[in-house]
Protein backbone atom coordinates (compact mmCIF):
# COMPACT_ATOMS: atom_id res chain seq x y z
CA UNK A 1 0.00 0.00 0.00
CA UNK A 2 0.98 3.56 -1.21
CA UNK A 3 1.69 5.90 2.14
CA UNK A 4 -1.22 8.60 2.41
CA UNK A 5 -0.59 11.52 0.10
CA UNK A 6 1.80 9.84 -2.13
CA UNK A 7 1.33 9.56 -5.44
CA UNK A 8 1.89 5.72 -6.53
CA UNK A 9 4.72 4.36 -9.26
CA UNK A 10 5.40 1.15 -11.03
CA UNK A 11 9.08 1.34 -11.97
CA UNK A 12 9.64 -1.09 -14.98
CA UNK A 13 13.55 -2.01 -16.03
CA UNK A 14 16.09 -4.51 -16.39
CA UNK A 15 16.21 -5.01 -12.39
CA UNK A 16 19.37 -6.39 -12.39
CA UNK A 17 21.31 -3.75 -14.73
CA UNK A 18 23.95 -2.50 -12.42
CA UNK A 19 21.96 -0.32 -9.58
CA UNK A 20 19.00 1.23 -11.80
CA UNK A 21 16.70 -0.45 -9.81
CA UNK A 22 18.15 0.85 -6.35
CA UNK A 23 19.27 4.52 -7.75
CA UNK A 24 15.83 5.18 -9.84
CA UNK A 25 13.57 4.16 -6.66
CA UNK A 26 14.71 6.16 -4.53
CA UNK A 27 15.04 8.82 -6.72
CA UNK A 28 11.54 8.33 -7.51
CA UNK A 29 10.78 8.10 -3.86
CA UNK A 30 12.35 11.89 -2.84
CA UNK A 31 10.30 12.89 -5.74
CA UNK A 32 7.20 12.20 -3.87
CA UNK A 33 6.16 8.39 -5.30
CA UNK A 34 5.74 5.45 -3.47
CA UNK A 35 7.93 2.84 -5.90
CA UNK A 36 7.30 -0.78 -6.76
CA UNK A 37 9.60 -2.18 -9.00
CA UNK A 38 8.85 -4.68 -11.83
CA UNK A 39 11.17 -6.51 -13.99
CA UNK A 40 11.61 -5.69 -17.89
CA UNK A 41 10.64 -9.38 -18.95
CA UNK A 42 8.97 -12.36 -16.98
CA UNK A 43 9.68 -15.14 -16.16
CA UNK A 44 12.47 -13.06 -14.18
CA UNK A 45 14.80 -15.76 -15.16
CA UNK A 46 16.95 -17.34 -17.64
CA UNK A 47 14.18 -18.16 -19.99
CA UNK A 48 12.57 -15.26 -19.78
CA UNK A 49 16.30 -13.39 -21.06
CA UNK A 50 15.89 -16.09 -23.70
CA UNK A 51 12.38 -15.36 -24.67
CA UNK A 52 13.17 -11.72 -24.71
CA UNK A 53 16.22 -11.82 -27.02
CA UNK A 54 14.09 -13.99 -29.68
CA UNK A 55 11.84 -11.45 -29.63
CA UNK A 56 8.66 -13.57 -29.55
CA UNK A 57 5.46 -13.51 -29.47
CA UNK A 58 5.47 -16.27 -26.25
CA UNK A 59 7.87 -13.80 -24.00
CA UNK A 60 5.32 -11.13 -24.60
CA UNK A 61 2.79 -12.76 -23.47
CA UNK A 62 4.29 -14.09 -20.52
CA UNK A 63 5.17 -10.92 -19.51
CA UNK A 64 1.62 -8.78 -19.98
CA UNK A 65 0.23 -12.13 -18.07
CA UNK A 66 2.61 -11.69 -14.86
CA UNK A 67 2.12 -8.17 -14.87
CA UNK A 68 -1.55 -8.55 -15.28
CA UNK A 69 -1.51 -10.63 -12.28
CA UNK A 70 0.57 -9.15 -10.37
CA UNK A 71 0.52 -5.27 -11.20
CA UNK A 72 -2.00 -3.69 -12.94
CA UNK A 73 -5.37 -6.38 -12.20
CA UNK A 74 -7.45 -4.01 -9.61
CA UNK A 75 -4.92 -1.42 -9.41
CA UNK A 76 -4.05 1.77 -10.42
CA UNK A 77 -0.76 3.96 -10.33
CA UNK A 78 -0.17 7.79 -10.78
CA UNK A 79 2.90 7.03 -12.79
CA UNK A 80 3.90 3.87 -14.86
CA UNK A 81 7.80 4.23 -16.03
CA UNK A 82 9.81 2.47 -18.25
CA UNK A 83 12.94 1.91 -19.08
CA UNK A 84 13.99 -0.31 -21.77
CA UNK A 85 11.22 -2.46 -21.28
CA UNK A 86 12.40 -5.17 -23.53
CA UNK A 87 9.55 -7.66 -22.94
CA UNK A 88 7.06 -5.39 -23.60
CA UNK A 89 4.36 -5.59 -26.04
CA UNK A 90 2.34 -3.09 -27.38
CA UNK A 91 -0.92 -4.47 -25.54
CA UNK A 92 0.80 -4.51 -22.83
CA UNK A 93 1.87 -1.10 -23.07
CA UNK A 94 -1.92 0.00 -23.63
CA UNK A 95 -2.89 -1.61 -20.69
CA UNK A 96 -0.20 0.31 -19.07
CA UNK A 97 -2.51 3.08 -19.99
CA UNK A 98 -5.47 1.97 -18.95
CA UNK A 99 -3.96 1.80 -15.04
CA UNK A 100 -1.94 4.62 -15.13
CA UNK A 101 -2.47 8.49 -14.93
CA UNK A 102 0.69 8.39 -16.66
CA UNK A 103 3.10 6.54 -18.80
CA UNK A 104 7.04 6.88 -19.66
CA UNK A 105 9.70 5.33 -21.02
CA UNK A 106 12.92 6.05 -21.52
CA UNK A 107 15.90 4.12 -23.61
CA UNK A 108 19.59 3.71 -22.20
CA UNK A 109 20.39 1.81 -24.98
CA UNK A 110 20.14 2.12 -28.75
CA UNK A 111 17.48 1.06 -31.31
CA UNK A 112 20.15 -0.60 -33.82
CA UNK A 113 20.86 -2.97 -30.25
CA UNK A 114 17.76 -3.39 -29.21
CA UNK A 115 15.03 -2.34 -31.05
CA UNK A 116 12.29 -2.91 -27.91
CA UNK A 117 11.29 0.76 -27.30
CA UNK A 118 10.17 1.56 -30.49
CA UNK A 119 7.42 -1.46 -30.43
CA UNK A 120 5.42 0.24 -27.43
CA UNK A 121 6.39 3.79 -27.68
CA UNK A 122 3.47 5.20 -29.33
CA UNK A 123 1.22 3.86 -26.41
CA UNK A 124 3.37 6.05 -24.02
CA UNK A 125 2.66 9.31 -23.09
CA UNK A 126 6.33 10.45 -23.42
CA UNK A 127 9.32 8.58 -24.58
CA UNK A 128 13.20 9.68 -24.38
CA UNK A 129 16.41 8.66 -25.50
CA UNK A 130 19.63 8.69 -24.18
CA UNK A 131 21.34 7.89 -27.92
CA UNK A 132 21.75 10.91 -29.92
CA UNK A 133 21.14 9.95 -33.32
CA UNK A 134 17.98 7.95 -32.39
CA UNK A 135 16.63 11.06 -30.87
CA UNK A 136 17.01 12.99 -34.38
CA UNK A 137 15.44 9.88 -36.28
CA UNK A 138 12.43 9.29 -34.08
CA UNK A 139 11.91 13.16 -32.76
CA UNK A 140 12.27 11.90 -29.08
CA UNK A 141 13.37 14.38 -26.68
CA UNK A 142 17.15 13.59 -25.65
CA UNK A 143 17.78 13.48 -22.03
CA UNK A 144 21.38 12.46 -21.33
CA UNK A 145 22.08 9.99 -18.61
CA UNK A 146 23.81 11.30 -15.02
CA UNK A 147 26.64 10.71 -12.32
CA UNK A 148 25.35 8.32 -9.26
CA UNK A 149 29.22 8.63 -7.96
CA UNK A 150 29.58 10.35 -4.78
CA UNK A 151 32.20 12.70 -5.92
CA UNK A 152 35.24 12.76 -3.54
CA UNK A 153 35.51 16.40 -1.59
CA UNK A 154 38.19 17.58 -1.75
CA UNK A 155 39.36 15.62 -5.42
CA UNK A 156 42.39 13.61 -4.97
CA UNK A 157 45.64 14.48 -6.21
CA UNK A 158 46.18 12.99 -10.03
CA UNK A 159 47.79 10.19 -9.33
CA UNK A 160 47.24 7.98 -12.66
CA UNK A 161 47.76 9.46 -15.98
CA UNK A 162 45.68 7.45 -17.56
CA UNK A 163 42.92 4.51 -16.43
CA UNK A 164 41.06 2.10 -17.62
CA UNK A 165 38.34 0.44 -15.47
CA UNK A 166 35.54 -1.12 -18.30
CA UNK A 167 33.81 -4.38 -18.53
CA UNK A 168 35.00 -6.56 -21.30
CA UNK A 169 32.66 -6.63 -24.39
CA UNK A 170 32.64 -6.18 -28.20
CA UNK A 171 35.68 -4.23 -29.14
CA UNK A 172 36.99 -2.71 -25.53
CA UNK A 173 40.00 -5.04 -25.59
CA UNK A 174 40.89 -3.75 -28.85
CA UNK A 175 40.30 -0.18 -27.93
CA UNK A 176 42.52 -0.20 -24.68
CA UNK A 177 45.42 -2.01 -26.63
CA UNK A 178 44.76 0.61 -29.20
CA UNK A 179 44.63 3.65 -27.00
CA UNK A 180 47.45 2.45 -24.43
CA UNK A 181 49.78 1.53 -27.52
CA UNK A 182 49.73 5.24 -28.64
CA UNK A 183 50.13 6.53 -25.47
CA UNK A 184 52.26 4.16 -23.34
CA UNK A 185 51.19 2.40 -20.40
CA UNK A 186 53.61 3.99 -17.88
CA UNK A 187 51.39 5.52 -14.68
CA UNK A 188 48.28 3.65 -16.21
CA UNK A 189 45.82 1.32 -14.17
CA UNK A 190 43.62 -0.71 -16.27
CA UNK A 191 41.23 -3.07 -14.52
CA UNK A 192 39.16 -5.04 -17.18
CA UNK A 193 36.38 -7.03 -15.93
CA UNK A 194 34.80 -10.35 -17.18
CA UNK A 195 31.03 -11.12 -16.07
CA UNK A 196 31.39 -14.86 -16.79
CA UNK A 197 32.83 -17.75 -17.93
CA UNK A 198 30.93 -17.38 -20.83
CA UNK A 199 31.46 -13.76 -22.00
CA UNK A 200 35.37 -15.06 -20.95
CA UNK A 201 35.60 -18.00 -23.18
CA UNK A 202 33.80 -15.88 -25.92
CA UNK A 203 36.12 -12.73 -25.34
CA UNK A 204 39.52 -15.46 -25.40
CA UNK A 205 38.89 -16.54 -28.50
CA UNK A 206 37.99 -13.35 -30.04
CA UNK A 207 41.38 -11.83 -29.56
CA UNK A 208 43.74 -14.61 -27.93
CA UNK A 209 46.60 -12.66 -28.56
CA UNK A 210 45.52 -9.22 -27.05
CA UNK A 211 44.03 -11.88 -23.82
CA UNK A 212 47.16 -12.98 -23.51
CA UNK A 213 49.19 -9.53 -23.63
CA UNK A 214 46.71 -8.15 -20.92
CA UNK A 215 45.30 -10.75 -19.00
CA UNK A 216 46.67 -9.56 -15.31
CA UNK A 217 44.29 -6.94 -16.05
CA UNK A 218 41.54 -9.26 -16.65
CA UNK A 219 39.31 -9.64 -13.86
CA UNK A 220 36.49 -12.42 -12.63
CA UNK A 221 35.43 -9.84 -9.68
CA UNK A 222 34.17 -6.01 -10.52
CA UNK A 223 36.58 -3.04 -8.72
CA UNK A 224 35.45 -2.66 -5.28
CA UNK A 225 33.24 0.65 -5.77
CA UNK A 226 34.93 2.40 -2.86
CA UNK A 227 38.36 1.66 -4.86
CA UNK A 228 36.65 2.68 -8.31
CA UNK A 229 36.22 5.93 -7.23
CA UNK A 230 39.20 6.96 -6.12
CA UNK A 231 40.95 5.63 -8.97
CA UNK A 232 38.86 7.91 -11.28
CA UNK A 233 38.89 11.07 -9.12
CA UNK A 234 42.88 10.59 -9.37
CA UNK A 235 43.09 10.24 -12.90
CA UNK A 236 44.47 12.82 -15.75
CA UNK A 237 42.64 10.76 -18.38
CA UNK A 238 40.07 7.99 -18.46
CA UNK A 239 38.85 6.04 -21.39
CA UNK A 240 35.61 5.37 -22.25
CA UNK A 241 34.52 3.37 -24.61
CA UNK A 242 30.88 3.21 -26.21
CA UNK A 243 29.45 0.42 -28.39
CA UNK A 244 29.87 1.02 -31.77
CA UNK A 245 26.04 0.86 -32.42
CA UNK A 246 25.36 3.62 -29.59
CA UNK A 247 25.38 7.27 -29.56
CA UNK A 248 24.69 8.52 -26.19
CA UNK A 249 27.39 9.48 -23.37
CA UNK A 250 27.65 6.52 -20.96
CA UNK A 251 27.06 6.89 -17.17
CA UNK A 252 31.19 6.56 -16.93
CA UNK A 253 31.28 9.92 -19.21
CA UNK A 254 29.31 12.13 -16.63
CA UNK A 255 31.53 10.24 -13.51
CA UNK A 256 34.14 11.52 -14.66
CA UNK A 257 32.79 15.20 -15.40
CA UNK A 258 31.44 15.12 -11.88
CA UNK A 259 35.06 14.31 -10.70
CA UNK A 260 37.02 16.69 -13.23
CA UNK A 261 38.46 14.18 -15.05
CA UNK A 262 39.23 14.20 -19.05
CA UNK A 263 37.42 11.46 -21.65
CA UNK A 264 39.46 9.84 -24.27
CA UNK A 265 36.24 8.49 -25.98
CA UNK A 266 35.52 6.98 -29.46
CA UNK A 267 32.30 8.61 -29.43
CA UNK A 268 32.75 11.48 -31.71
CA UNK A 269 28.32 12.45 -31.32
CA UNK A 270 29.62 13.46 -27.60
CA UNK A 271 30.09 16.58 -29.40
CA UNK A 272 26.58 17.26 -29.54
CA UNK A 273 26.54 17.45 -26.06
CA UNK A 274 26.35 20.86 -24.28
CA UNK A 275 28.61 19.41 -21.55
CA UNK A 276 31.43 17.90 -23.48
CA UNK A 277 33.96 19.96 -25.23
CA UNK A 278 38.09 19.83 -26.26
CA UNK A 279 38.89 20.73 -22.45
CA UNK A 280 37.86 17.42 -21.46
CA UNK A 281 37.21 15.42 -24.35
CA UNK A 282 39.30 13.65 -26.79
CA UNK A 283 37.67 12.17 -29.67
CA UNK A 284 40.21 8.81 -30.81
CA UNK A 285 37.74 6.45 -33.08
CA UNK A 286 38.78 3.37 -34.36
CA UNK A 287 40.31 4.81 -37.52
CA UNK A 288 41.86 7.49 -35.42
CA UNK A 289 45.69 9.13 -35.82
CA UNK A 290 47.63 8.07 -33.05
CA UNK A 291 50.13 10.91 -33.21
CA UNK A 292 46.89 13.00 -33.15
CA UNK A 293 46.01 11.27 -29.61
CA UNK A 294 49.40 11.81 -28.12
CA UNK A 295 49.58 15.49 -29.20
CA UNK A 296 46.34 16.46 -28.02
CA UNK A 297 47.25 14.16 -24.66
CA UNK A 298 50.06 16.18 -24.10
CA UNK A 299 48.03 19.66 -24.61
CA UNK A 300 45.58 18.47 -21.97
CA UNK A 301 47.97 16.64 -19.16
CA UNK A 302 47.35 17.97 -15.80
CA UNK A 303 44.80 20.57 -16.51
CA UNK A 304 41.12 19.74 -14.20
CA UNK A 305 38.44 20.57 -16.54
CA UNK A 306 35.14 22.41 -15.01
CA UNK A 307 32.99 19.67 -13.11
CA UNK A 308 29.40 19.32 -14.00
CA UNK A 309 27.37 16.62 -11.71
CA UNK A 310 24.40 15.95 -13.24
CA UNK A 311 22.02 14.60 -10.69
CA UNK A 312 19.96 11.36 -10.96
CA UNK A 313 16.82 14.09 -9.90
CA UNK A 314 17.71 16.06 -12.79
CA UNK A 315 17.58 12.97 -15.08
CA UNK A 316 14.77 11.36 -13.55
CA UNK A 317 12.52 14.65 -13.67
CA UNK A 318 13.28 15.71 -17.49
CA UNK A 319 12.30 12.17 -18.23
CA UNK A 320 9.29 12.01 -16.07
CA UNK A 321 8.31 15.63 -17.85
CA UNK A 322 7.59 18.42 -16.29
CA UNK A 323 4.03 18.27 -16.52
CA UNK A 324 3.82 15.12 -14.96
Amino acid sequence: MAETGRRTCLLVLPKRFYSFARTFSRTLERMGYSVTVANEEYPENPLGIILSKLDTGIGRWWTRRTFHRRFLDGKHWDLVAIFKGRGIGERLAQDFKRHARRVVGYHFDSLAYDPATERWAAAADRVTTFDYLDAERKQWPLVELFSASATPNPLPPIRYRITAILRNHSDRLAYVDRTLSALGTEGSFVYLFEKDAGTFLVNALRSPRLYWKWRRHIHRTPLDYARYVDVLASSDFTLDYAHPKQSGATIRSFEALAMSVKLISNNAEMARSPHFDEDNLIVFGRNGEPSMLRDRAAALAGSRPVAYHRTAERFMAEVVGVDS
